[in-house]
């Protein structure tokens, strides 16, 4: 079986474009003012002594990042290195970092998930998980990239905004599971499944926090 390239390419291309207007559509369109008030709520829910008690023992952790639980210092730790190692670049160049560094892992994990066929569907949840950190920590290493505060509830919001609208392309890796497991290919479509929402997200969320220009 052969592979046309820059057929490839120019599908990957189309698709990133769609899911960045999707999110971007949505966003400004219908989300924008509610977004502060959304992070209040979740920073309530994700704080509230119950959900804080019993997540780790049921494998919740996914759940507390799309709530906007991250560490907000190793972030700007892990930023601030990297201005320091590029200190000639912009934050947009900055943000490409980031984005493909993201989106390469993503197809990492695609990769590891999706290379043994029987497995493929059984490490969906793993998948998932795993592709859920790597969204939300992008999405918070951009705003700290764009020098924005990571701790204020407009943040919050706009995490749990970009992450749910994402999962529009997310219908993308739903239509891909069971192409996963055919021998061969399973892999080579779990990488670019995973890849594609987060290069989707990377560049939805650089636009947002190129025009904002406050908080």
């Amino acid at each position: 079986m052969t592979y046309n390239t820059p057929e490839i390419n120019n599908n990957f291309e189309q698709t990133l474009k769609w899911i960045n207007n999707q999110i971007v559509n949505n966003l400004e369109n219908d989300l924008k003012p509610h977004l502060e008030e959304t992070g209040k709520f979740l920073e309530t829910l994700a704080k509230n002594p119950i959900l804080q008690g019993i997540y780790p023992w049921i494998g919740l952790h996914w759940l507390m990042y799309i709530l906007g639980e991250v560490d907000h210092q190793k972030i700007r730790e892990g930023v601030e290195k990297l201005r320091q190692d590029y200190s000639r670049e912009t934050p947009e160049q900055l943000a490409n970092r980031i984005i493909q560094k993201q989106g390469l892992e993503a197809a990492k994990i695609g990769v590891i998930t999706n290379l043994i066929p029987p497995f493929a569907l059984l490490l969906l949840g793993l998948e998932f998980s795993a592709i859920t950190q790597l969204q939300v920590e992008m999405i918070y290493q951009l705003a700290a990239a764009y020098n924005l505060n990571l701790e204020t509830p407009l943040r919050r919001g706009e995490n749990f905004a970009l992450y749910n609208l994402s999962l529009g392309g997310g219908l993308l890796k739903t239509s891909f599971s069971v192409v996963d497991i055919i021998p061969g290919i399973g892999p080579m479509v779990g990488a670019f499944s995973d890849a594609i929402l987060l290069y989707g997200l990377g560049y939805a969320t650089t636009w947002l926090y190129q025009n904002r220009q406050s908080n």
